[in-house]
C-alpha cells in the first residue's frame, strides 16, 4: 500500500476510535443543569445585551486553587510539579500572560502557524486524562492548554476570563502527537 493511502487509512482508524471513545465517555457522564430537561438539545444563546466575544477584551486571570496533583501518570510523571518548575517555568509565564487580554493570547502562534494557546476538545486528549477528569469531577467538553515551551503544556479550564490550572504536562503526553 502506498504511503499516502496508508496515512489516510491510519487517520480514518484514529477518527473512528475517537468517535467510539467519545460515545463511551458521553454514556458515563450524566447530563446536569438547566438543559437536562430537554436532553441538552436546546440551542445556546448569549444573554440579552452581552457580546459573546467580549471575553477577548478581558485580561487573563488565573487560579491554582484545586489542581490535580495527586499520584502519577501511567507514563511515570508525577502530577505534582516541582517547586523549581513552578518558580522557573510556570509562574513567570502566568505573570506574563496576566498582563495580556484573551484576544492577545489567542493571537499567539508558532513558527508553523499553529495557535500556541487554545481550547481543545476533551475527546482528543489521552484516555487516561479523560478518565482522570471524570474522576476528579472536572470533565467538560473542552479543556484549555497553554504552551510553555517546546513540549511543556499547562492544562486547565477557562471559565470566562479565569484560567483554572489542572495539570502541568512537562512531556507532552496528555495530548501526544505522532510524527505522521
Amino acid at each position: 500500500m502506498p504511503k499516502r493511502e496508508a496515512r489516510i487509512a491510519r487517520q480514518l482508524e484514529r477518527e473512528i476510535a475517537r468517535r467510539e471513545k467519545s460515545a463511551r465517555l458521553k454514556e458515563r457522564i450524566p447530563i446536569q443543569g438547566p438543559r437536562a430537561e430537554d436532553g441538552g438539545n436546546r440551542a445556546k444563546s448569549p444573554r440579552a445585551g452581552e457580546n459573546p466575544s467580549s471575553v477577548f477584551a478581558m485580561r487573563v486571570s488565573w487560579t491554582c486553587e484545586s489542581p490535580d496533583c495527586s499520584d502519577a501518570w501511567s507514563w511515570g510523571v508525577h502530577r505534582q510539579w516541582a517547586q523549581e518548575d513552578w518558580e522557573r517555568i510556570i509562574a513567570p509565564k502566568l505573570e506574563q500572560w496576566s498582563k495580556l487580554t484573551w484576544g492577545e493570547i489567542d493571537r499567539f502562534s508558532s513558527d508553523s502557524g499553529h495557535k500556541m494557546h487554545h481550547n481543545m476538545d476533551t475527546a482528543v486528549i489521552c484516555d487516561e486524562a479523560q478518565y482522570r477528569l471524570i474522576e476528579i469531577e472536572k470533565y467538560s467538553d473542552v479543556i484549555f492548554r497553554f504552551r510553555l515551551g517546546n513540549r511543556r503544556r499547562l492544562w486547565g479550564q477557562r471559565i470566562v476570563d479565569n484560567f483554572e490550572i489542572i495539570w502541568f504536562d512537562p512531556t507532552h503526553q496528555i495530548y501526544p502527537t505522532d510524527p505522521d
